[in-house]
């Protein structure tokens, strides 16, 4: 009995160590293409951030730019780091690990919104 208890608990190390425990999204490619485009958000700090998330202000709070072309999108900081983001839903994108990225183009005004993962830091930004 020992050794199916050990056994079940490598099981699911293992599984989480292959990804199982953190999914890499899966592109959602139903409905129609969703329409190139640039849009170009300014983060702001939200309420119920931690303290030190003040830190991250300085390259957070610049302007950053979601280009979607062919369905897929890429967040370019002004600090010139690229961000790949997957298509979840029609005209709303995901990505990140330590910081979850989320645009959604589909309703107006558009929105980008990134937290941790443990939700101790976030931004949001809104763009026509």
């Amino acid at each position: 009995m020992g050794r199916c208890k050990s056994g079940g608990k490598i099981a699911v190390l293992v599984a989480c160590v292959a990804g199982a425990c953190n999914p890499i999204p899966v592109a959602n490619t139903a409905g129609p293409a969703d329409p190139d485009s640039v849009t170009v958000f300014t983060l702001a700090l939200q309420p119920g951030s931690v303290t030190g998330c003040i830190m991250g202000d300085p390259s957070m709070t610049r302007p950053m730019t979601l280009t979607v072309k062919n369905d897929r999108a890429t967040l370019l900081t002004a600090g010139g780091v690229h961000y790949d983001l997957t298509r979840m839903a029609p005209n709303v994108y995901e990505g990140g690990y330590w910081a979850k990225f989320r645009a959604d183009l589909a309703n107006r005004p558009r929105t980008l919104t990134i937290r941790t993962d443990d939700d101790s830091c976030k931004w949001a930004a809104s763009a026509p």
